[in-house]
């Protein structure tokens, strides 16, 4: 998921524990009993659980392992007490790399996207009839929710369904306390969508990534931190049916089982080949969370398939894809609620795994074999457990530092229960009929510092049950490079300083004395082969101050990452009795930090990534690679393109360029940018995304003798064009027959949304220089001011097709497709523009491009007239934009704006012998009918002229509306 995930502490996560399913009578009492007052409570309280525990059973009941001996023993305890006890296997949980490395990324980002896909086939009526997954999704994106708050990363989330199509229900919407209810009220609405005929693998993930792909991409150069958590309660598969095909599997018709078979075969194939649909999303940097719910018919076997794509590792028979590390991704399998209560909180809390814990059950009375113990001082901030017991009508039991207790009965009220000890709020809610959720805040508290436990009471006398809890410590301290963005890393270098710090979660700097308890600060380096070298390694706290030397003499230019991890251990603590309890060692915290390692001073400097942006149809692309001096590069044909990930049926995809040898190199001035031509070889067309990488060669002026190799990733998106004939003729048929009037629909629904969201936004234009690889504002490295951003832009109080922001115009567009999103043009006279969304690029000439929310976005102009250092950004941000996000903002402008001003500079002015103009069928003369008129045509419906981006088709006042 680009952003270097490699390598990792592993955190155990989610750990199915021994337990058993109790199917006790109701009325079921322990005499002479006390506890609180509950003891009523819980006979009744027991009764009204049975009726929801049918419902559990349905999902498969709770998966256990226990030996001989006490099965025996729980056997004959059952006997006494008139209970049956049934054991059952349960899957182990993964190991959580994936998700350490998400939050690494998150940790360096500040911000990130994740997709809840969720399954819709009809097999759900069976094996999640009350709607488990609902549930815990809900209970997911709440905890999400109070992790972005403490950390202070931004997350946005979209919710998306699939069974025998792929559908986005909610948008990508920011999370916060605020948007909570929306995306609840989103993913309440699949409770009921369970209708679906087919469980289509492959339209799921690839929507998946087309889904997160028009996202924004990350700043420093890295890919952005994107995730998708996949539920699903089955196996591939497809339902007999008429003549219906799926697009990747044309020739077969599922008509016959036979068909269905075969479709079942080609899908898995497109989706596990080497570059296939898997490898698409792993090689785009995209993390899989992949929960399996093996209840109804479903097996364990039937999910290796979905478990492998999850993994990257063989699961049974299955094998899926060429790309196993860094680690793509998680696999959890669940046979009940319970379970995926458990499997959705093991990524809750990203790059912060939480403290696993197992014990027994007390009976009648707190005791100290059931305790889940953890330890606090003043640097917690916040605690959150999730804790269940494998038989129902349990009190849990929360016992402070001082000794007192306070029992969190299941009062059956909705929603969350508070309640307090020691000035400690707790807030608590049960999930289920066995598992609860746990708040705890105020460390200012009296009792806040200290020995703390979570006990499950039996009030009926028994404890031959199990317990078990996640537990959530949130210090919200971080690792920090101080040096990050001013620090400039070449090869070859011996001896590189990186001063060490602990942030936290709004980056300020703590002093690593102030920490109460143990903290040690770990480095490793890893390159962009995947070799893990460590420069440090448990840097105690009172070093953490002193600088780190980095050794960069053996390690090759290119994208790398420097991982920093803190480990942190609460203080000890005294207990009432006594005696000294150890602290609670937390989940170590990485932060993954991109970096641009340069070939040796002296050496040329390239880009971090190569982007042919959306090419259409097949043929030749070009691009022109900015590079800056001195020095000379070039691309040899030898060794050709590595190419991770390509589409179905695209052919043999190659990159070339007229640089060929040392001698047709591009020479580059000390401080002055050049250009390589390189073009993009795509013998079919199709639809869908290419990844790989080119090693360039790189030499010092006038030395072609010291020649080195720079691996530079690639990136294109493709598209398959419309065919120009057939869609004048469809159209023609809708229009005068009739029967394409869903067609129209389509088309006017999509005009109807094209609009910029009703938010407050504000714009400000700079005036801006690139010297290198730095944007310079009034001669110095861009930087916002207390003064900047104050401006608000007119005619957003309700959602518009076009905004003026100081003499240009945004304007909406639709695109030629009747699905999808539209997008934004920016309408900017003779300068060229290029955004930093993707695509950024809109036209020949070209115009930057926008997502619709235009919000939280930059923009940069260039006159290819004028000086080639000089242009003008314009940062576009929501009103309730905050330091993080628009730091973030400046951040990703000022490591892209360089590259994307020498694209913009090449394209609107394109070198002599360039062969950055498509082919035939390319983006230069594609037939457009609803986005622009190439050599200003006039498109089917309205014109535009030569230079200027076309007027709405659909708009019938040709651009004079705004509504």
């Amino acid at each position: 998921m680009g952003f270097g995930r490699s390598g990792s502490n592993r955190g155990v996560i989610g750990v199915h524990l021994p337990g058993y399913e109790t199917s006790g009578c109701p009325g079921v009492h322990a005499a002479d009993l006390d506890y609180g007052g509950l003891l009523e409570r819980v006979g009744s309280s027991r009764s009204r659980n049975c009726d929801r525990r049918v419902a559990s059973r349905r999902l498969g009941g709770p998966a256990v392992r226990i030996s001989t001996r006490v099965a025996v023993a729980a056997a004959l305890l059952a006997c006494a007490v008139g209970a049956i006890v049934s054991p059952m296997t349960a899957d182990a949980a993964p190991s959580g790399t994936a998700v350490t490395d998400f939050g690494a990324c998150l940790a360096s980002q500040r911000s990130g996207d994740l997709l809840l896909m969720i399954d819709e086939s009809s097999s759900l009526q069976t094996s999640d009839p009350g709607a488990a997954r609902v549930t815990s999704a809900e209970y997911l994106v709440g905890q999400l929710a109070a992790f972005e708050n403490s950390s202070g990363v931004d997350l946005n989330v979209a919710v998306a369904g699939f069974a025998d199509t792929y559908s986005v229900d909610l948008e990508w919407t920011a999370l916060d306390e605020g948007t909570l209810p929306a995306i609840n009220g989103s993913l309440d609405g699949f409770r009921t969508r369970n209708q679906g005929i087919d469980t289509d693998y492959w339209l799921a993930l690839d929507g998946a990534r087309e889904t997160l792909a028009a996202r924004p991409a990350g700043i420093d150069g890295a890919g952005s931190c994107q995730a998708v958590a996949w539920f699903s309660d089955g196996k591939i598969d497809f339902t007999s049916r008429g003549d219906t095909r799926k697009p990747y599997a044309p020739e077969t018709s599922l008509d016959s089982q036979a068909g269905v078979d075969q479709v079942v075969r080609t899908a898995t194939e497109s989706i596990c080949r080497p570059a296939g649909v898997a490898d698409q999303l792993r090689s785009s940097g995209v993390v899989l969370f992949g929960i399996g719910l093996a209840a109804g018919t479903a097996s364990p076997a039937d999910f290796d398939v979905m478990r492998s794509i999850a993994t990257g590792e063989p699961s049974g028979s299955a094998t899926c894809g060429a790309i196993s590390s860094p680690s793509p991704g998680d696999f959890y399998l669940a046979q009940n609620i319970d379970e995926l209560l458990f499997a959705f909180d093991a990524f809750s809390t990203p790059g912060q795994s939480p403290l696993a814990r197992e014990a027994g059950v007390c009976a009648q009375i707190v005791c100290e074999e059931g305790k889940h113990r953890f330890v606090l001082d003043r640097s917690i901030g916040s605690v959150a457990v999730l804790g269940s017991a494998d038989s129902e009508g349990l009190i849990p039991t929360l016992v402070s530092p001082l000794g007192d207790q306070v029992p969190l009965p299941d009062t059956g009220q909705e929603g969350r229960t508070g309640t307090g000890i020691g000035g400690v709020d707790i807030n608590y809610r049960w999930q289920s009929p066995r598992t609860i959720s746990i708040e705890m805040t105020n460390a200012s508290a009296p009792q806040w510092q200290g020995l703390w436990s979570l006990v499950f009471v039996d009030l009926a006398g028994s404890s031959a049950a199990r317990s078990k809890s996640n537990i959530h410590i949130s210090g919200n301290l971080f690792p920090a490079w101080k040096g990050q963005h001013t620090v400039a890393i070449h090869s070859g270098e011996s001896s590189v300083p990186v001063d060490l710090a602990i942030v936290d979660s709004a980056r300020s700097e703590i002093d690593p004395e102030s920490l109460l308890g143990k903290a040690s600060l770990s480095v490793v380096l890893i390159g962009q082969d995947g070799q893990q070298r460590t420069v440090a390694a448990d840097i105690p706290k009172d070093r953490i101050d002193q600088p780190v030397i980095v050794d960069l003499t053996e390690v090759p230019a290119g994208q790398a990452t420097l991982r920093l991890t803190l480990d942190v251990t609460t203080a000890d603590a005294t207990t009432v009795s006594g005696q000294t309890e150890p602290g609670t060692p937390l989940a170590p915290q990485s932060v993954d930090i991109p970096l641009a390692i340069a070939p040796p001073i002296g050496y040329p400097t390239l880009p971090s990534k190569i982007d042919f942006g959306t090419v259409e149809g097949s043929g030749q692309f070009g691009v022109d690679v900015p590079v800056t001096g001195p020095g000379c590069v070039w691309l040899p044909e030898a060794p050709p393109a590595s190419v991770l990930a390509s589409p179905d049926g695209a052919g043999s995809i190659t990159v070339a360029s007229s640089t060929a040898d040392a001698a047709a190199c591009v020479q580059v001035e000390e401080g002055q940018t050049g250009s390589v031509p390189m073009s993009l070889s795509v013998p079919n067309s199709v639809n869908g995304v290419v990844n790989g990488s080119v090693s360039l060669m790189v030499a010092p002026a006038g030395e072609l003798d010291r020649a080195l190799p720079v691996e530079v990733p690639f990136t294109a998106a493709l598209e398959k064009p419309l065919d120009k004939g057939n869609f004048i003729l469809a159209l023609v048929v809708a229009l005068l027959l009739g029967p394409g009037i869903p067609l129209l629909l389509l088309y006017g629904g999509k005009w109807f949304t094209a609009r910029i969201p009703a938010r407050t936004l504000k714009a400000q234009q700079f005036p801006v220089t690139v010297s290198g690889a730095t944007v310079l504002r009034d001669g110095r490295p861009f930087a916002l001011t207390d003064r900047d951003l104050i401006e608000v832009v007119r005619g957003l109080d309700s959602p518009a097709r076009q905004l003026d922001i100081g003499g240009l115009v945004l304007r909406t567009r639709v695109g030629r497709s009747p699905v999808g999103a539209g997008f934004v043009v920016v309408e900017s006279g003779p300068r060229a523009g290029a955004s930093g969304s993707s695509p950024s690029t809109f036209g020949n000439r070209p115009h930057a491009r926008l997502p619709l929310a235009v919000h939280n976005t930059w923009f940069v102009l260039h006159d290819p007239a004028g000086p080639s250092d000089a242009a003008t950004v314009v940062l576009l941000v929501g009103d309730d934009a905050g330091p993080t996000v628009r730091s973030g903002l400046v951040d990703d402008m000022r490591s892209r704006l360089p590259g994307a001003l020498s694209e913009v500079r090449a394209r609107a002015t394109p070198a002599s012998g360039s062969p950055s103009a498509p082919a035939s069928g390319g983006p230069a003369d594609s037939f457009d009918p609803f986005g622009g008129s190439p050599q200003g045509s006039s498109p089917i419906f309205g014109g535009g002229s030569p230079g200027a981006a076309p007027s709405d088709p659909f708009d019938p006042f040709r651009g004079g509306s705004n509504r």
